[in-house]
Parts: C-alpha cells; sequence; structure tokens
C-alpha cells in the first residue's frame, strides 16, 4: 500500500492484519482451560494433548523462519492470505479430529500457519507505517498481545462450556477465511524496489552489527522473564494467601487491564518521547516490580501486579517499533522470524528454570525473572535510536 491510499485506508489494513493476528493469538492460548474435554473426547489422556503445545510453538518458529527471508523476497501479502486460508484448514481438521494422531497433525497445521502470521504481520505495518508514528500502531499489536488471554480466551471458554468445545475451531475457521479474503482485497505492497535482496536464510549476518544483534538476543529475555513469572504466579496465590481460582482469576484479570492501558499509553508517549526511553524504563520497571512482589501482600500485592502488567506491555509497542527499523524492508520478515523464535527459546528456557526452583520459594523465580529484565534492559541500551533511514 503506497502513501496515497491515506490514513484511513493504512487504518482499515491494519484493522485486517491485526484481526488476523489476533485469531492466532487467541488459538495458541485457548488450549489451557479446554484441554480436559478434548483429553475426554478423544480418549487420551490430557497430557497427551498438552504434549500439542510444544509441537504447535516447533512448527511456529520453523515456518516463521523459513517464510520471513521468502516474504522479504517477493513480498508479505500471498504469504499472509496463505497463511490465514491454512490456518482455517487446520481448524477444519481440530474439528473433524477423532483421534489423538489426526488432532496433532492439525495443530502442527494451525502453528505453522500462526508462526508465519505472527512474523509478518508485525513486518507489514513496519512497511506500511512510518517510524515516526508506528509507535502508536504497535500499541494496538501490543493489545492484541494482551487482550487475547484476558478478554479472548475466557470468551473462547464460555462458548465451549455451552456448545462445545469444537465449535471455537468453526469459528476460527470462518474468521481465518475472512480474515484471509480481507487481507487478499486492501493489502498493498508498499513501492519498494529491491535492488540488493537479502541472502535468503543467512541470519548470522544480524549478529554481526550492534543494534540488531542486542535486538535479537532482547527477544530471549524479554520474554522469558515474563513467562517465567507468570507460569507459577497463580500457585504461589493460591498457597501462599489461600486465594479461590476465581480470586485467582481476578488478579490476572486486574493485571491484564492495567496491560492493556500500558500497551496503548505506552504506544503514543514512545512517537513522542523516544521508543528507546520508553522501552528501558518498561523492562526498568519490570525488573523493580518483580523484586518487590514477595515482600508485598494484600492491596500492595496486587498493586505491585497491576505496574508488572503496565511495565510488561509498556516494552511491546516501542520495542516492536525499534527493532522492525534496525534493518531495511529487505530483511524485515526474516529478522521478525529470528526474534519470534529466540523469543520461543526464551519462554521454554525461563519455564524450565523456573519448574526446577520454584519449590524452594516463589521469591527465587522472581530473582531469576527479574535477572532476565535487567539482561533484557542492558541488551536494548546496545540498540540505537533508529531514524528513517532504512524506510
Amino acid at each position: 500500500m503506497t502513501q496515497a491510499g491515506g490514513e484511513g485506508s493504512e487504518a482499515r489494513t491494519v484493522a485486517t492484519l491485526l484481526s488476523l493476528l489476533t485469531l492466532g493469538l487467541v488459538d495458541n492460548q485457548l488450549l489451557a482451560p479446554i484441554l480436559p474435554d478434548i483429553a475426554a473426547s478423544l480418549a487420551v489422556e490430557e497430557t497427551s494433548v498438552g504434549r500439542t503445545v510444544s509441537a504447535y510453538a516447533i512448527a511456529a518458529a520453523v515456518a516463521a523462519l523459513v517464510v520471513g527471508p521468502m516474504s522479504d523476497r517477493v513480498g508479505r501479502g500471498r504469504f499472509l492470505v496463505l497463511s490465514g486460508v491454512v490456518f482455517g484448514f487446520g481448524s477444519v481438521l481440530v474439528v473433524a479430529a477423532e483421534s489423538i494422531w489426526v488432532f496433532v497433525a492439525a495443530r502442527i497445521v494451525t502453528g505453522a500457519a500462526a508462526g508465519v502470521i505472527s512474523a509478518l504481520t508485525v513486518a507489514a505495518i513496519a512497511d506500511l507505517v512510518p517510524y515516526e508514528r508506528r509507535g502508536r500502531v504497535m500499541g494496538w499489536v501490543a493489545v492484541a498481545y494482551f487482550a487475547a488471554p484476558i478478554l479472548g480466551v475466557p470468551f473462547a471458554a464460555f462458548v465451549a462450556d455451552r456448545a462445545g468445545w469444537r465449535v471455537n475451531y468453526i469459528v476460527f475457521a470462518l474468521s481465518a477465511g475472512s480474515a484471509a479474503a480481507f487481507v487478499a482485497r486492501w493489502f498493498r505492497e508498499p513501492d519498494v524496489h529491491h535492488a540488493h535482496p537479502a541472502r535468503p536464510f543467512g541470519y548470522l549476518r544480524f549478529f554481526r552489527a550492534r543494534s540488531t544483534a542486542a535486538g535479537a538476543l532482547s527477544a530471549f529475555f524479554v520474554t522469558g522473564g515474563l513467562t517465567g513469572f507468570l507460569l507459577f504466579l497463580g500457585a504461589y496465590l493460591r498457597s501462599t494467601f489461600g486465594l479461590s481460582l476465581t480470586e485467582v482469576g481476578l488478579v490476572f484479570l486486574l493485571s491484564g487491564i492495567a496491560s492493556l492501558f500500558g500497551a496503548l499509553l505506552a504506544g503514543r508517549l514512545s512517537d513522542r518521547v523516544g521508543k528507546l526511553r520508553v522501552a528501558l524504563a518498561g523492562s526498568a520497571g519490570l525488573a523493580i516490580f518483580f523484586l518487590i512482589v514477595p515482600a508485598t501482600s494484600g492491596v500492595a500485592l496486587y498493586a505491585t501486579l497491576a505496574c508488572v502488567g503496565l511495565s510488561a506491555a509498556a516494552r511491546v509497542a516501542p520495542l516492536q517499533s525499534i527493532v522492525t527499523q534496525v534493518v531495511s524492508r529487505e530483511s524485515r520478515g526474516a529478522y521478525v522470524a529470528l526474534r519470534n523464535t529466540l523469543s520461543q527459546g526464551g519462554s521454554a528456557t525461563a519455564a524450565a528454570i523456573a519448574s526446577e526452583i520454584y519449590e524452594r520459594g516463589f521469591q527465587y523465580i522472581c530473582w531469576m525473572t527479574a535477572g532476565f529484565s535487567a539482561v533484557a534492559f542492558v541488551l536494548i541500551l546496545f540498540i540505537d535510536e533508529p531514524g528513517d533511514a532504512k524506510e
């Protein structure tokens, strides 16, 4: 899409891309509440269904790594449309699954499509929106990230409880098909001439420059810190303070609302005061609040957790804006795919460490995740605030 399309056309295209992204995010989060129903329906152990999460994540990472560089060479639109169609097809397979093996295959297909959607949506928005106002738009990307678990998943769980778990995947199939059709209708590649196309799959080149290396590695620690903290937070609240499952859900909802507010505020603020400053403030705040959590209780604990959500969300829009600007358009798809893969690695690593140290006390997890956030802060310091040169 060119500038001639105007901001109204830009907003319509961004909204369409975000709808496709949100589908993938909700799909990725939905399994947890309906896992027992799926296991019972397929007559297998719950752990068998749970293992499909790993298959889904691996498929997402591999597909993004393969398609990211290809999109830099031939354009993102065709891959976004195809991914929407494949996502819908995978959802149909889920609906039709009567055995665990068909279900696993369906989740691999859907995961591959979701991985491509996640990487290329961010890259496509960066192609479309100039850097000076990209923070505001990436704020809506951050909203999608945080709204999926706190709004989309409860609604999907409600549907599953009333109409059966397969109904959600019927909705996903229909919605993905519609979103793919809208992307095909409205998305237009920017007018960019690829005079020197990036070498496909040459990911090591991103580690040769300070800003791109730090930007890529920061994804590992940004995601890992938050994942490690959240993994056992519910268990900590229930065992230490005697909260019920419903009360724990309300605590997560409070933090989630703060996250939504932080996502929108940080995006707009970063366009005014500098994206690097806001990203650094979010990482520093997160490290501090992680350390405070074990020493608080009651209202102070709830307030601290809200600040955790606010700080975590504050990093997303400015960081997404920065890391899509430290490379040229000809490398953007590959770079975002690399960061998504490192993000998944950070999540897996932090979860593994947290699982080992939780029995010693939740404070150890807080210290670990504060360390992750502190490393993220240092890495972000090594990123030069971009200008418009990469456009």
